[in-house]
């Protein structure tokens, strides 16, 4: 069955947004900008929540569009459009480019019976607390880059329990990023 591999972007101090909730900080040079393509080439579907996907709306179905664009911006804009995707939202009635609107996270399962391949979950950290407290993460990807926010939206959200998890694979990328891919620890 697909998995659903969270991907997500945090400063050193575990923020995945700073604290007037910018995202201005990550550092995506070009091996990271080409691994991004690489890898998500292979994914079967991309989930969202509102707020995240309303900023990959508004940018990537015209980003080749830009003269200035570098060629991995384009190749992803390329891979964006036509990528099924999911946004979760109690708000949304409808969404453009391909994209499902799921009110509840309980429906992961029938997206993964759907997909061509892993769901990648691109946050926000509140979907992502709703998919932790459900145990719907098969893998962890985590891309820290160089600086700490001092405040904003956590990476992870205060949990009850512990979450063991055991390392599948670390790299870094442009001596500026690490990426961590983590399994939770499931008995």
């Amino acid at each position: 069955m697909n998995k659903v591999v969270l991907w997500m972007q945090s400063s050193i101090d575990g923020r995945t947004a700073g604290p007037d909730d910018e995202f201005d900080w990550p550092v995506v040079k070009e091996e990271l900008q080409g691994s991004f393509v690489e890898e998500l080439r292979n994914a079967g579907m991309f989930l969202y929540g509102r707020r995240v996907y309303n900023g990959m709306a508004a940018f990537w179905p015209t980003a080749d569009a830009d003269p200035d664009a570098h060629r991995f911006q384009a190749e992803f804009a390329r891979l964006w459009r036509p990528m099924p995707k999911a946004v979760f939202s109690r708000t949304l009635t409808s969404a453009e480019w391909n994209t499902t609107v799921v009110a509840d996270v309980q429906q992961v399962k029938a997206l993964r019976e759907q997909a061509d391949g892993d769901l990648v979950l691109f946050g926000g950290s509140d979907v992502v607390a709703s998919f932790v407290a459900h145990d719907l993460i098969d893998e962890y990807q985590i891309f820290v880059h160089p600086v700490a926010l001092g405040g904003g939206s956590r990476l992870f959200p205060t949990f009850a329990e512990r979450l063991p998890m055991s390392l599948v694979s670390a790299r870094s990328y442009d001596d500026a990023v690490v990426s961590m891919r983590y399994a939770p620890d499931r008995d």
